[in-house]
Parts: C-alpha cells; structure tokens; sequence
C-alpha cells in the first residue's frame, strides 16, 4: 500500500476520512533536562567588632549595629586536644608519590640548643639565613622540643605576605575557639595579652617597628622568627637575640648528599659534590636537590638494565 494514500481503514469505519484522533499529552520530561534545582544559599552572620555582618549570597549581604542578644559570649581557649586537631586539619595532604626519605637534622645541634635555650627563658629570637638554608627544618626540631613549655603550646604561623596586625589574628584564632567571631582591636590585644605560647613564625616578611608591634601586643609569649637576611631587622632597643645560619662544611655536605640519595658516593659523584658546595656556599637545599636527582638517575639506569 502507498503509504502517501492511506486506504479507508486507516480512518475509521466505513471509509469516512475523519481527523486523526490527538496523542495524549506526556509529562515534560525533555524539556527539562540540564535544569536542575537551585542551590540552597546559605546566609551567615558574622560579628565584626560593634557590628553583625550577614552574608547573603541572593538577597545582598548587610551590616548594623549588633543586637546584644546577638553579642558573642567571650572566647574560651582551645584545649591541647583541640589545638592539635586544628593543626592537623590546617596540614596541607601529603602529595602523591614515593614516600619522601626523612634527612634529619645536620650539623645545626649548637643552633638548635641555643634556640631552645632562649626560649624557654621567655626570650624572642630571630632565625636569620638565606633561602635553602634549612630554616624551616630547623623551627620543625625546635617546635617539637619546645613542646611542654608554654600554658598555650606550641603556635605555628606562616608569614608569607602577612602583617603584623594579619598575624596578631592568626595567633588569636589559634589559641581561641571564635569560629564568626572577629574582634576590634581592643578587644584583640586584650585577649592576646592573656596568651601564653611558644610562636613558632616562619618566612616573617617585616622587622623594625612591625616586629615591635607584634611583640609588645603579646608580652607572654616567646617567639623564634624565621626569616631572610634582606628584611629589615628588629629596632635597636628590641630585646630580640639573632642568630645566623651558615651554610654546611664540606664534609657535612658530602654527608647530606649520601643521606639523600641513600647510598656511598662514588669518587666521581665525591668530587661533583665539591663543586656544589663551593658554588652554593654549602646550602643544604643544593644537596637535597642533588640526592633527588641521583635517586632518579639510578631509578633509570635500574630499569635500563632490568630491560
């Protein structure tokens, strides 16, 4: 039958040529693919000194005057528990890879003891070395070691693009639990005075009257400040020690090489290894960096001879 000239029984009965009877409308399904809910928008209210803020992300955010039944109740400090919680939660996750090879400590004992030494008479010291030196490893030992000897712990701050007022904040929130809580000033150094913490600060980018601030606002506290030689040093009446660190000897060097590369140098990789420190002036990141690359190197050769 030609489908373009449909016979009667197409139609109904006897032949009559009536309009095709209407499909029943479906529920729009189609039409409504790639819509999908809206999210829920979540407002929150922060108090800010004499002010709540409320955050809302559809409505507009605003701020007034803060109620005070609204008025936050004075902050408690963390406990032990809860401070080491909140450090491992701010860690960033270990990368992916081969399991990093633990070097230790070299040849820095003397500044390790006086670090500590210092500390725990109250003193501030300031940790001064260029980069690769081994700074940061060198606050890791003494922050371990400095465990015990504060009410408040053990405080590790970054100081990487932060001020001093940045850092007066981080240091209250690590040692208050003040979750949408940020208080003036006065109320800040008020808090502040009451801290009693050993501040490990690491890769500090200020000195002078900076630092001045920062030590005068947090008068039981002992800090070990980690930073690079071009920034500008404490005020000539501060009452913080200095102290320096120099590259490694040869010998301590060659030491760290093999430590990285976990095996005997050979008389060859011996004399490379010479030349390194006399061009790095025996920076310890120099060595690590050159172990990672003998390590590959052996990686390699191994798979060539296993093919």
């Amino acid at each position: 039958m030609d489908p373009n000239n449909r016979g009667p029984e197409e139609y109904g009965q006897d032949g009559d040529h009536q309009a095709p009877r209407p499909r029943p409308h479906r529920d729009p399904i189609t039409s409504d693919f790639g819509q999908h809910a809206p999210a829920l928008a979540r407002t929150v209210q922060l108090v800010s000194g004499d002010f709540l803020l409320t955050v809302n992300p559809v409505d507009g955010s605003e701020i007034e005057v803060c109620p005070p039944a609204e008025r936050p109740a004075r902050p408690e400090k963390l406990t032990a528990a809860e401070r080491a919680d909140a450090e491992r939660a701010a860690r960033p996750p270990v990368p992916p890879g081969p399991v990093r090879t633990v070097l230790g400590l070299l040849a820095r004992e003397d500044e390790r003891e006086r670090l500590v030494r210092l500390l725990a008479r109250g003193r501030s010291v300031r940790l001064t070395g260029p980069a690769g030196s081994g700074r940061t490893s060198l606050l890791d030992v003494v922050a371990e070691d400095c465990a015990g000897l504060a009410p408040d712990g053990v405080v590790r701050l970054n100081g990487h693009h932060r001020t001093a007022d940045d850092l007066l904040h981080d240091l209250f929130y690590a040692v208050h639990g003040a979750p949408l809580h940020r208080p003036d000033r006065t109320e800040l150094l008020g808090h502040l005075r009451e801290v009693g913490a050993v501040v490990v600060l690491d890769d500090a980018e200020f000195g002078g009257t900076a630092l001045d601030e920062l030590l005068d606002a947090t008068p039981e506290c002992a800090f070990v400040i980690g930073t690079t030689p071009d920034v500008a040093p404490p005020s000539a009446d501060s009452a913080v020690e200095e102290v320096f660190l120099t590259g490694l000897d040869r010998s301590d060097g060659v030491e760290l090489l093999e430590r990285a590369a976990g095996r005997t140098l050979t008389e060859e990789e011996a004399n490379w290894a010479g030349d390194l420190w006399f061009e790095s002036e025996g920076l310890p990141l120099r060595f690590v960096q050159a172990g990672a690359l003998l390590r590959r190197r052996d990686r390699e050769r191994a798979g060539a001879d296993a093919v």
